[in-house]
């Protein structure tokens, strides 16, 4: 092995071992992994030993110098080592024996693991030792591996080991021989040959990207090419992705904007004040944005609160209209942690948009994590735009926590902004309303009867009050000074009682009156049709005729319609001729009249209002005469002979339809 081979990293076998080691030490793998393990690593140093001693007696059938020798003791081990409990286990005996192998004894070993029964469950220790062949012979054992991917398919993990070595050894022969290998592994391997080369010599790395096509794919062998060569040498990687060919420069998604921004990232990660200074020196263009969005995304990513100086630095970046979505993935971050200090931070730093970001941000958190400092540093701040969204937030938040000392803070805002007072006060009561409604109730009674906010807030109390207690949030509500504030305040909580009570919703709704009554009898009919139509029905024939009995005839029709509609029709047929019933037929017409506009025309025909009842007839039959053109011209020649008050563009369109009836 040479030695640009041994000092090269191999970073497929070395993460497997890391990973192998670190769980390793865990107590149920500690005592297998000491016992067997050491046990199959051993086992080749004991042979060593045999053979130089003469002792222990080593088998007749296998004598240890020979090749044969060497492979069957090999072979007894990997034996072994497949048999451990626990593929951790498993994975560090293989490493450990392929480390211990010379080329000759792999390669039989990997023949015999071909014909081996249990072949199908050996992928791993063929993968980890065909990369230890590869340190010695890479195109042998590429070559050992045609029959096994056929029988397991295309895939990286077989290979991925073999490359890996290779390119630490030859990178240009490992490229080379890429086109050996499948089309769908190509790309996989390809990024690993590709990093390695970039370890070692990432202009050569480069100058290979260069010569293949400018696929879409190519931009994920840039971006792990250049955080690889940034990782070691960012000036140089800078450098390298600024000059790359006009031809990759095609916009945003260009492979010149995936080289500068994992160039930008990966030395942001080693040094954000250098990374910040190359940046800011750029020249304005796409290059610049993309180093600085980078930039600045990876330090939000990586700092929950990034150092001031480094944040300062970016704010003179970005302290400009229109530029600020980088620097809320900075304060985003930084308010989660300290939003007292990003808030001090941006009254020092920061202007427009990218200061009203930053302060909101910092009070939203502070709303949340502590009301009383948000409110004491909303006093030292100005901008309306940022004081009063964070006004409403403060009422709700704080009300939460605690509902009298956000209304005491909102009561003590200034009465000079009104406006913004009176939402924060609203808002706290809102809360409260949710938590205890029936304290809000008693605190808004008290003190806020004069509030022209407070119909709004009653109304609040018995919404929320009536979801679990509907009778004494109505009977709060009855409590009220009369006026048409209680009326609209009691009209809501009737309202509310309907959902569990409606018969008493319906007597509480017929004390009411004019329009409050309308409104109530509407609202508590529609929701007792949807649960008992036929008791809201019985209900609905003992109001006066009016307004009120028709839309309440109407809401039950049309509940009850759904649910069932020939007790429904039934019902309705058993109704006198009037009003109420003509609102009653016009739900069954809306109802069935597209599928069914023979019963609809029917129905139209018995309704009292000469003016409705020609309209819908005059509808009906031309929908008709589309289904059954025979029927319908019967019908509106019928309709001519014996109905009134039919216009003259009403019997012109019953003639059209009378007339497509089939000629004898």
């Amino acid at each position: 092995m040479n030695s640009s081979s041994s000092t090269a990293p191999r970073r497929w076998l070395v993460l497997a071992s890391q990973v192998v080691l670190l769980a390793a030490t865990f107590a149920g793998a500690r005592y297998w992994s000491t016992r067997l393990v050491d046990r199959a690593v051993a086992l080749p140093e004991k042979n060593a030993s045999i053979a130089r001693s003469g002792s222990a007696n080593p088998p007749a059938s296998i004598p240890a110098q020979t090749t044969a020798g060497k492979l069957a003791q090999a072979k007894a081990n990997l034996a072994q080592i497949l048999h451990m409990p626990g593929e951790i286990n498993r994975k560090r005996g293989l490493l450990s024996l392929a480390a211990e192998l010379d080329a000759d004894t792999l390669k039989g070993v990997l023949a015999d693991l071909e014909s081996h029964p249990a072949f199908g469950h050996n992928k791993q220790a063929i993968a980890i030792l065909a990369a230890q062949w590869a340190e010695s012979d890479p195109q042998a054992a590429l070559n050992s591996m045609r029959s096994i991917v056929s029988i397991f398919g295309p895939s990286s993990d077989l290979v991925g080991g073999i490359f890996d070595a290779w390119s630490a050894k030859d990178p240009a022969a490992a490229l080379a021989a890429i086109s050996q290998l499948p089309a769908n592994v190509r790309q996989t391997v390809r990024i690993e040959v590709v990093e390695n080369i970039a370890i070692q010599n990432p202009q050569s790395a480069l100058s290979f990207l260069l010569s293949l096509p400018n696929e879409r794919s190519a931009g994920v062998l840039y971006d792990e090419m250049f955080s690889e060569w940034a990782s070691h040498d960012p000036s140089a990687a800078a450098t390298a992705a600024l000059n790359l060919p006009s031809s990759l420069r095609d916009g945003k998604s260009s492979t010149a904007s995936v080289a500068t921004w994992r160039t930008a990232s990966t030395w942001a990660l080693q040094d954000p004040s250098g990374a910040l200074a190359w940046a800011n020196a750029l020249p304005a263009g796409q290059a610049k944005t993309d180093a600085i969005n980078s930039i600045t995304e990876t330090m939000s990513q990586q700092n929950a609160k990034p150092a001031v100086d480094y944040a300062t630095q970016v704010a003179q970046l970005l302290n400009g209209p229109g530029n600020n979505s980088q620097l809320k993935e900075i304060t985003t971050n930084w308010a989660q942690d300290d939003p007292a200090g990003l808030l001090s931070w941006a009254n020092n730093n920061l202007t427009g948009d990218n200061y009203v970001n930053a302060a909101q941000n910092a009070l939203k958190s502070m709303v949340q994590a502590d009301p009383a400092a948000a409110a004491a540093a909303l006093t030292q701040i100005s901008d309306p735009s940022v004081v009063n969204p964070a006004i409403a937030q403060l009422a709700t938040n704080w009300a939460a926590q605690d509902v009298h000392a956000a209304l005491a803070w909102a009561q003590s805002l200034p009465a000079d902004n009104a406006a913004v007072r009176n939402s924060a006060i609203s808002n706290v009561l809102k809360s409260w309303t949710i938590t205890d409604p029936s304290g809000a109730a008693t605190y808004i009674q008290q003190n806020l009867t004069t509030d022209p906010a407070f119909g709004k807030l009653a109304t609040e109390v018995v919404n929320n009050w009536g979801n679990f207690d509907p009778q004494s949030a109505l009977t709060w509500a009855q409590s009220l000074p009369p006026g048409s504030t209680q009326t609209s305040v009691v009209t809501a909580a009737i309202t509310q009682l309907a959902k569990v009570d409606p018969q008493a919703a319906w007597n509480d709704a017929l004390q009411l009156s004019g329009s409050s009554q309308d409104k109530a009898l509407s609202q508590v009919i529609s929701s007792w049709a949807t649960q008992q139509p036929d008791q809201a029905a019985a209900a609905v024939q003992n109001l006066p005729e009016g307004k009120n009995l028709d839309s309440a005839t109407a809401a039950v029709a049309k509940n009850w319609l759904i649910q069932d509609p020939g007790a429904a029709s039934q019902w309705i047929s058993t109704l006198p001729q009037g009003s109420a019933r003509d609102s009653a037929v016009n739900q069954i017409i809306s109802t069935v009249g597209k599928n069914d506009p023979a019963s609809a025309f029917n129905w139209a025909a018995t309704i009292s209002n000469e003016t409705t009842r020609n309209t819908q007839v005059v509808k009906l039959a031309g929908q008709w005469s589309g289904i059954n053109a025979t029927a319908a011209a019967a019908a509106a020649q019928n309709a001519m002979d014996n109905l009134t008050g039919l216009t003259t563009a009403q019997i012109t369109a019953l003639q059209k339809v009378a007339a497509k009836a089939p000629q004898p």
